[in-house]
């Protein structure tokens, strides 16, 4: 958007330009545009085994345990021919709602003391955040959104939505690594973590916001749209900043600016040209170290024992692959095939064993009763919240 355009846009205008992008809009004393509608399907019944009669559109659930198979469920057609807007919301509700797990109040207050500068509540009435109140509210159930994709021209304006219970790691709910592993693949760096059950769902945004069909086989980290959410979400961001005035950009990019990045018996750094892999290892003979390298892999054993593989994110130029001994490390240089570019991460497939770059503990979610938002991390970790007047943005 041209700057001299954008100031010549009214509120209205603006709006229309922010929902045409994902961007959910409530104005005071405004009810929620996806209240339930009675005697439908719900999600509970759903998953109990009862079917629905009527058309629906699909989405999936990603249980925290692992032993259990992705699943789809199915959001009646007629919540969204009811109400404009993102349904899932108020559809999955009661199953957090169902929940009866109670607040930690030592969590809470940890919580509430990262919200508020020094850790002082002292301005905080007590009644705002008491354990009582915090329970009562996740009594009635409680969903936050989680943007993995944002909508954009490029991929038809439709964005993907994790839907989880806002208050789950207070209720101390279990993390839920295969949603953390789908966010690492989306490009959040380090990816955060969830707890509990997690609910995913696609929106389209334009010409109006309403729900479409979010597939089980879409959560393979294989998928088109998963492949293009790092590039997507970053140009999303971009737009977001001129219509909001923000010059937020993207972090730097992992591994870089003297950050090595820690995986499990590695770690690794980059620049535009090359990738640089460290694994510590005391007492090294080198002449029972094998590194062996391929176009998209990098294989190191010590005495015939495997100590690290990695499929490779990218391709490298295997002629332009070294390694050599530094004290107690084995260091391996490899050069970018083509160059020039920064990688999301080192793994042609995203985990979620990231455990050294930036502080995890800042990146949770499902732990903050205080930001009523719908998200506490977005792509770029800082939250984008501006006022319009009267009006409150909340970005998807």
């Amino acid at each position: 958007m041209d700057p001299a355009e954008e100031k010549s846009m009214t509120l209205e205008e603006r709006e229309d330009w922010l929902r045409e992008r994902g961007v959910t809009i409530e104005h005071p004393n405004q009810g929620s545009a996806n209240e339930t509608a009675n005697g439908v399907t719900s999600v509970i019944e759903q998953i109990s085994g009862v079917k629905i009669s009527e058309d629906t559109i699909p989405f999936v659930c990603i249980p925290q345990d692992e032993s259990k198979q992705i699943f789809e469920l199915q959001l009646p057609i007629s919540l969204t021919k009811a109400k404009a807007g993102d349904c899932l919301p108020d559809y999955v509700k009661p199953y957090f709602a169902a929940d009866h797990k109670t607040i930690d109040a030592t969590l809470l207050k940890e919580q509430a003391k990262k919200q508020f500068a020094g850790g002082d509540l002292s301005g905080l009435a007590d009644t705002n955040i008491s354990t009582a109140a915090m329970n009562a509210a996740a009594a009635k159930g409680s969903v936050e959104t989680f943007p993995l994709v944002h909508p954009a021209d490029t991929n038809g304006f439709e964005g993907v939505y994790m839907y989880l219970d806002e208050v789950g790691l207070l209720k101390k709910l279990p993390n839920n690594n295969r949603a953390t592993a789908i966010a690492a693949t989306c490009g959040f760096h380090p990816p955060p973590n969830f707890y509990g059950d997690i609910f995913v769902g696609r929106v389209k945004s334009k010409p109006v916001i309403q729900n479409i069909g979010f597939e089980a086989k879409d959560t393979d980290r294989g998928a088109e749209w998963m492949q293009r959410a790092t590039a997507e979400n970053l140009a999303w961001q971009q737009e977001v900043n001129k219509v909001t005035n923000r010059k937020e950009t993207q972090p730097a990019a992992i591994g870089t600016e003297g950050n090595a990045a820690v995986e499990v018996n590695f770690s690794w750094t980059q620049d535009e040209e090359e990738i640089e892999i460290t694994v510590p290892l005391s007492d090294i003979d080198k002449s029972m170290v094998q590194v062996s390298f391929l176009s998209r892999k990098v294989v190191v054993e010590y005495n015939k024992q495997e100590l690290v593989s990695i499929d490779l994110y990218s391709g490298v130029d295997v002629d332009g692959c070294t390694w050599t001994i530094d004290g107690s490390n084995i260091v391996i240089t490899c050069e970018k095939a083509g160059g020039g570019s920064m990688w999301p991460r080192i793994q042609l497939v995203a985990t979620h064993r990231l455990i050294g770059y930036g502080s995890q503990a800042d990146h949770d979610i499902g732990s903050n009763p205080f930001l009523h938002f719908n998200s506490p991390l977005t792509f770029t970790n800082v939250v984008v919240l501006e006022e319009l007047a009267d009006a409150s943005i909340v970005l998807l």
